[in-house]
């Protein structure tokens, strides 16, 4: 079974945040499919009653703090080496495959969560993860680091090895593999489809750029504002026909449309698609021209086109 834990909330600054931004993204997270979400105790008076005390892992900073609020499913803090209350995840760093074999101290653990690791992949992975597992059992959680842009291979390989716990947060924030990467990963390599509706990470988007000051670049995977755009005559041609040769999932899934933007590479089907967008009733023999046109102004601008340009260039070739 396939646990995912969402740590967004422990690794963001929410010292200045909106309290209906915190609440409303906890909300959202829930319903991106993951399992569990884990929260700090600073948060327990913001969010207040819409905690979901079954689905919520209540972050402390020490083992002592967990009889001061009860009733949630999992607690999670450093280990300590100090006895720890049932169901208590105890964290441990590890930044060096040498460091592996130490965790067999810790194999009468109840729960025990890796963070780090974050340079596995150069290595033989597939082993150190039976070793991980012959270890610590089947409830450890594996939290990759993403120091080398491996976090989200890292916690999708972790899945296919066999291993049922990983962690992630929305974005990749705090430096862990990006919630919405793995979830689309899996989603697509193992029809894990705990969520059919992910419309809700365009929401989350918006509240994590407000939550954390930080613009999400519009090629990122899955979540960037610009991953459905196409230009490119022959790719244009293609996705409407059959979008699944280019696109591993349609835009509908994560609340997005297909966008057709007009540039240098742009073709004639590409053209028509974008005339017949706006209404424009264009000659077939004009539409070489209004082409070259538009090459010409994107090799100029070194980008493409926008909607407006492309307007007022159809209109001046078609009077």
């Amino acid at each position: 079974m396939i646990r995912i834990t969402d740590a967004t909330l422990s690794t963001v600054n929410h010292k200045y945040a909106q309290k209906d931004t915190l609440t409303d993204m906890y909300r959202l997270l829930l319903l991106t499919g993951v399992n569990y979400v884990e929260i700090p105790m600073s948060l327990l008076d913001i969010l207040g009653d819409s905690v979901d005390l079954s689905r919520t892992v209540l972050r402390v900073e020490h083992a002592a703090q967990i009889r001061n609020y009860p009733g949630f499913i999992r607690y999670i803090c450093r280990h300590s080496g100090f006895e720890v209350p049932s169901g208590t995840i105890s964290e441990f760093q590890i930044n060096d495959i040498r460091e592996v074999n130490l965790l067999r101290r810790f194999s009468e653990l109840e729960n025990v969560r890796i963070v780090g690791l974050d340079d596995l992949l150069q290595h033989d992975y597939l082993n150190i993860f039976e070793r991980l597992k012959l270890l610590l059992g089947n409830q450890l959680e594996f939290c990759p680091q993403n120091n080398y842009f491996f976090a989200t291979a890292l916690a999708v390989e972790w899945i296919l090895s066999g291993g049922e716990n990983i962690v992630a947060s929305f974005g990749g924030g705090g430096g862990l593999a990006a919630l919405e990467e793995v979830v689309m990963a899996l989603r697509i390599v193992r029809r894990h489809k705990p969520n059919l509706d992910l419309s809700v990470l365009r929401a989350l988007k918006k509240h994590y750029e407000e939550l954390t000051g930080i613009s999400i670049r519009g090629n990122k995977p899955v979540i960037g504002d610009k991953i459905f755009d196409v230009e490119s005559g022959i790719h244009v041609d293609g996705i409407f026909k059959n979008g699944a040769n280019y696109e591993p999932f349609e835009p509908s899934v994560v609340g997005m449309e297909r966008k057709i933007v007009v540039g240098k590479h742009s073709g004639r089907t590409t053209i028509e698609i974008k005339l017949k967008e706006y209404g424009i009733d264009l000659p077939k023999e004009r539409i070489t021209d209004l082409l070259g046109k538009i090459q010409e102004m994107s090799i100029a601008l070194g980008r493409s086109i926008t909607d407006q340009e492309f307007i007022k260039l159809a209109d001046n070739i078609a009077k």
